[in-house]
């Protein structure tokens, strides 16, 4: 049972990275973030948490994408195809296929997020030029710059000698470096001294972007609960109108809660069905420099878990009933 549901779970993340759409998402998120400095120097004070909220924004759009483009071509495609059948034998069943390729998904977002996390806290330290005398940490543009060279470089002599998939070597490759990279920051400040003191990287920001990547993951899980039925385009759909439905339904439907009546029920029905993505968007601490607690965090995590299991129990019992033949 936990060897197939191993060979799934590889075989879902070697197919989910090596789709092209993959590395198209990564490769714009990074353009995103790099150019998001330039983007956050307009306020009067908050450029730096403007920086942070728009990045982990950033993040958060981008495991969307992430999530419905790799269901849709890695479930949707292999069903209408008739691929599946080849998996779903007696030694396979159809729990774990759908499990499988859930946690092979996830693991492929993870990969991405985390890589664009990284990029988040370069930026970040790299900070909104304030005046036109603001010096540039050259540190990170130097050593980021190289990681990213080098990864492409090697990415493409994989792909002329040994026919690697260009788009998931240059992932690969880019988050082994950006993690090295990232190592080293710690140590250097902007001065390339060892200061760990002075490094002027990011903390902060961890709890959140762990809080974007919780909501990356329940929609990742109801992305394949949609792909098993749908296509590309309705699942995109379904999945597009949860997550803004998600980023307001906590402050439209949280005073009808508390007024109680009928309403109520119909508004935790509501609430109950879609994902409340808001709930994983703490920009206010972002701008008070208060840290999020860890508690909200385990209160997050706890949602998230119990939507994530009913969201994958709906996606059984509809796969237990799809016509494969």
């Amino acid at each position: 049972m936990f060897k197939s549901l191993f060979a799934i779970i590889s075989n879902t993340f070697t197919e989910t990275i090596r789709q092209p759409v993959y590395g198209v998402v990564i490769a714009t998120a990074l353009l995103l973030l790099i150019f998001t400095p330039s983007l956050s120097m307009f306020t009067m004070s908050d450029d730096d948490n403007l920086l942070k909220d728009i990045g982990l924004s950033t993040l958060m759009v981008a495991g969307l994408f992430l999530a419905v483009f790799a269901s849709a071509n890695v479930v949707s495609d292999e069903i209408e195809k008739k691929t599946v059948l080849t998996v779903v034998t007696k030694t396979v069943s159809r729990t774990n296929f759908v499990i499988g390729k859930f946690l092979g998904i996830s693991v492929a977002v993870t990969l991405g997020l985390y890589f664009l996390f990284l990029t988040l806290m370069m930026m970040c330290r790299i900070g909104v030029m304030q005046t036109a005398s603001h010096e540039v940490d050259t540190v990170v543009v130097t050593l980021g710059s190289i990681a990213i060279g080098i990864s492409i470089v090697i990415s493409l002599l994989g792909n002329y000698l040994y026919n690697w998939r260009f788009s998931s070597a240059a992932t690969i490759l880019a988050t082994i470096s950006a993690t090295l990279v990232m190592i080293i920051l710690t140590m250097l400040d902007s001065k390339w001294k060892f200061n760990a003191a002075e490094n002027h990287l990011p903390w902060d920001l961890i709890i959140p972007g762990l809080l974007v990547w919780i909501s990356s993951i329940i929609l990742v899980a109801l992305a394949v609960a949609c792909a098993i039925r749908f296509n590309l385009v309705m699942t995109m759909t379904v999945c597009s109108i949860a997550f803004v439905l998600g980023a307001m339904i906590q402050y439209k439907l949280g005073p009808i809660i508390s007024d109680g009546g009928i309403k109520a029920y119909f508004a935790w029905i509501a609430m109950a069905i879609v994902p409340s993505t808001s709930i994983f968007v703490v920009s206010e601490p972002l701008y008070t420099d208060q840290p999020v607690p860890m508690k909200y965090l385990i209160a997050s995590g706890s949602y998230a878990a119990c939507y994530i299991a009913a969201v994958l129990t709906i996606a059984v019992a509809l796969f237990r009933k799809r016509e494969l033949g």
